[in-house]
């Protein structure tokens, strides 16, 4: 799909919309953008300072009408379909006015200079947030959360930002909404992680190579844009940002309180020109399944310890969980709950909040296949042991305040030593079931859970196997919604992924729901089955360790794909840990990648979009 995307510039509870006529010469732009179902961007600066007039105003001032009709605004159009992002906080300093002053650092700079941060800050979390940059997007955020408004991307003001200082932005953002300083003449989005960059795992940079109609040049810009964008190649977005006031003098405000909105304007003829290229309109996320979120170093777990997702589920707040990780530290055969958090949209206070023993001396054996399920349905996360040398499975049961409490062997069955374990909801009762699966016969068996243990085995008739491929990948998911988990085989030497459906309990090929002679994807080395639009359908996750792209292919009910925009290149390269987790119980899956080769480890994170973006 072509796209096309459109940002209105400067929007600030002042200037130019502080009059109430002009606040609803603005709604009239937002009902006009709407009724074309055409979504749109604000590019909100959160408090508006004129020291000329002698004005400062927020978004939070209550006792100020003129605050408050400007906050009412916002609410409206984000219900008309905006998507907020953050133009910095004042958007300028020192004697400076909103929107035309500076509020970064830049050379040349002759008055109204703003301060430049130490390149220290650049590398040192504890500098960094002691930084000019950070304090200043700490402050847009917190004001923004106060006003009940959701940031999900930032753009600097004018672009400006010195090198530290556009370091320390891209640490504490996953998703600029602006052209990239490091490719000035790229027009498409882009994924930018520089390797010297310790404290980011990357930031999106989404241009606007079409730029925008100055006001001092409005028919010329305008003839500009809708030239340009009849050369424009369909694979770059037609993006430009427009300043809305241009269009006042093109509204006319009726007597019955509805408003003439003339169709010569600049931005409908630009608007017109877009769409006669055949492109749509979409939101800045539509670029990526997945925004690069914390990035934690100097972690307490090393290398030889044991990681697994735990995340909360859909439901009500008594039985969702708070997104964390379970630990297995090997050396002293302790369990830990590492609790993360992912509610800033400011990524560098995201991350790990606290880690604490849950379960010691579990179990007395050492060894075993740790896995995490609910497998008594109480809608808390269970650990199950697996010893595949003897046919056992153990559990621990998660109780209510977070901790874990052994239940003793769940399955002792030796006639299935040796074979490949798995947990998931097979019978569809909210009780997580063990699969058993020997990969050289292809032979499953079934221990449906009872609440207070796994039944014996039942043999499946079918064999889970396909010869041409001896070693394919195994995954467990519900890929068609009807409550089952069915399996999915991934076979990396010819690229084909085969589902087989789950009828009760028995598995029924439905052969292949995705295959591709796309050399493109041939390098997967990794794949995950999970939900990432929170649909009710698990959808096919596909990694390229080498390159750091990461796929994602819908699932329809019935088939996977066509592959999405791919994510990356993120993290290329690194022998990393790959979780799925669910945070805040959403029903999405986001990324976590857990990197044990580095000295001290490193633990990075990419947020589900559609958890960011709230106009979804």
């Amino acid at each position: 799909m072509a796209k096309a995307l459109i940002r209105l510039e400067d929007i600030s509870p002042g200037g130019w919309y502080e009059t109430e006529e002009q606040q609803a010469k603005l709604l009239v732009i937002a009902n006009e953008l709407h009724t074309q179902s055409i979504p749109f961007h604000l590019a909100v600066i959160p408090r508006y300072i004129d020291p000329a007039r002698g004005i400062d105003r927020s978004l939070t001032d209550l006792d100020d009408p003129v605050s408050v009709r400007f906050l009412r605004l916002l609410h409206k159009m984000v219900r008309l379909g905006a998507s907020l992002g953050v133009h910095g906080y004042t958007h300028q300093y020192a004697n400076a006015t909103t929107g035309d002053g500076f509020e970064f650092t830049y050379d040349g700079c002759l008055h109204d200079c703003p301060p430049d941060d130490a390149p220290l800050a650049a590398s040192s979390r504890r500098e960094l947030t002691r930084s000019y940059a950070y304090r200043r997007l700490s402050l847009a955020r917190k004001m923004m959360e106060q006003a009940g408004l959701t940031a999900v991307w930032f753009e600097t003001p004018h672009y400006t930002a010195s090198p530290v200082q556009r370091r320390i932005l891209e640490s504490c953002c996953g998703l600029m909404y602006e052209t990239s300083p490091d490719a000035p003449n790229l027009n498409n989005a882009a994924l930018f992680s520089p390797p010297e960059h310790s404290l980011s795992n990357g930031t999106y940079y989404v241009p606007t190579p079409l730029y925008y109609v100055a006001g001092d040049n409005i028919e010329g810009d305008v003839r500009r844009i809708r030239q340009t964008v009849q050369e424009l190649p369909l694979t770059e977005p037609a993006s430009f940002f427009y300043h809305p006031y241009l269009e006042f003098p093109y509204i006319e405000p009726q007597a019955d309180g509805t408003a003439q909105y003339g169709p010569s304007s600049p931005l409908k003829r630009i608007i017109s020109a877009i769409k006669s290229t055949g492109r749509t309109f979409v939101h800045v996320t539509s670029f990526m399944p997945f925004i690069p979120d914390f990035r934690e170093r100097s972690l307490p777990w090393s290398n030889g310890d044991r990681i697994h997702a735990m995340a909360g589920r859909p439901g009500s707040q008594e039985t969702r969980q708070e997104a964390a990780l379970l630990i297995r530290k090997l050396d002293s055969a302790t369990w830990y709950r590492a609790s993360l958090t992912a509610n800033s949209l400011v990524k560098i206070d995201n991350g790990l909040c606290s880690m604490r023993p849950i379960l010691a001396g579990w179990p007395e054996n050492a060894g075993g296949q740790e896995m995490v399920g609910d497998v008594n349905g109480d809608g808390i996360d269970d650990i199950a042991l697996w010893y595949p040398q003897l046919g056992q499975c153990h559990i621990a049961l998660g109780t209510a305040e977070g901790g874990m409490r052994p239940s003793g062997v769940w399955l002792c069955a030796p006639d299935y030593a040796d074979w490949d374990a798995y947990v998931g909801d097979f019978d569809g009762d909210g009780r997580d079931d063990l699969l058993l699966w020997n990969r050289a016969s292809g032979l499953v068996a079934l221990a449906f859970s009872d609440l207070h243990g796994f039944r014996q085995p039942l043999l499946q008739t079918e064999r889970i196997q396909y010869d041409p491929d001896p070693n394919p990948a195994l995954d467990i998911g519900d890929v068609n919604g009807d409550g089952l988990d069915d399996l999915v085989l991934w076979h990396p030497s010819s690229g084909i992924c085969e589902v087989w459906v789950n009828q009760g309990g028995r598995f029924i090929v439905e052969g292949n729901w995705y295959g591709t002679d796309a050399p493109l994807l041939r390098g997967i080395t990794s794949f995950r089955v999970t939900d990432v639009d929170g649909d009710g359908y698990d959808d096919l996750l596909l990694i390229d360790r080498s390159q750091g792209f990461w796929y994602v292919l819908y699932s329809s009910g019935t088939t996977f794909g066509p592959e999405a925009r791919p994510f990356g290149p993120w993290l290329p390269g690194k022998e990393a840990v790959l979780l799925a987790l669910d945070f805040g119980g959403s029903g999405r899956a986001s990324l976590l990648a857990w990197s044990p080769d580095q000295s001290d480890g490193i633990l990075d994170a990419a947020i589900n979009t559609l958890d960011r973006d709230r106009t979804t």
